[in-house]
């Protein structure tokens, strides 16, 4: 069965947010959903241009504050209702690509150290990403009263948080299962 195209709807959904380039989405894409969904320059060009074509968007050339030509996209009524229909259909299950699990999973392989590397650049990343989540908290809270997408937000904030919290829980419980294969280790060798 052939993949739908998801990134059209990542798109359409920056335009209900606001009217923007190219540029200006790979921007939003970066600060905002780039916690939980990618999109390349080389997939928003080329999505942008058949949405006009299909009628879901429209772009209008202007002039920025230094008299750059820029082309500014906005979302027609027809683009705003595919989206709205393509949200209420069930999300696809994820598949996930994760290679620290692959490199985990044939771990033996390796030795124990290396793997405990591993885990060990994971625990900073996730510590870091933390940090990243706590100024987006802190940035978004000004929306609180403002905006109708804060609680939306704040659910999609709130999933990074408790997915890096159990990715913390993961490498420490991990490490101990390393731990456990290097005592076992030790003691099959004083056995022989």
């Amino acid at each position: 069965m052939k993949r739908e195209n998801k990134t059209q709807y990542a798109l359409l959904g920056i335009l209900t947010q606001y009217e923007c380039s190219g540029y200006d989405m790979k921007k939003f894409i970066e600060t905002s959903i780039g916690y939980f969904w990618s999109e390349s320059f080389g997939q928003i060009y080329p999505n942008l241009k058949r949405l006009e074509q299909q009628g879901l968007v429209r772009k209008a050339r202007t002039a920025d504050a230094k008299g750059t030509d820029r082309i500014i996209y906005a979302i027609t009524a027809n683009g705003r209702k595919k989206l709205q229909q393509w949200l209420a259909r069930p999300a696809e299950p994820l598949a996930e690509r994760n290679e620290l699990l692959l490199k985990l999973f044939f771990g033996s392989q390796l030795d124990a150290e290396s793997m405990r590397r591993h885990l060990q650049r994971h625990r900073e990343t996730a510590e870091a990403t933390l940090k990243e989540y706590a100024g987006v908290e802190h940035d978004i809270a000004y929306y609180r009263d403002k905006s109708p997408d804060y609680p939306f937000w704040r659910m999609t904030l709130d999933y990074g948080i408790q997915r890096t919290k159990m990715e913390l829980q993961w490498v420490k419980s991990a490490g101990e299962i390393l731990d456990s294969i290097k005592k076992t280790t030790k003691t099959q060798g004083k056995k022989s």
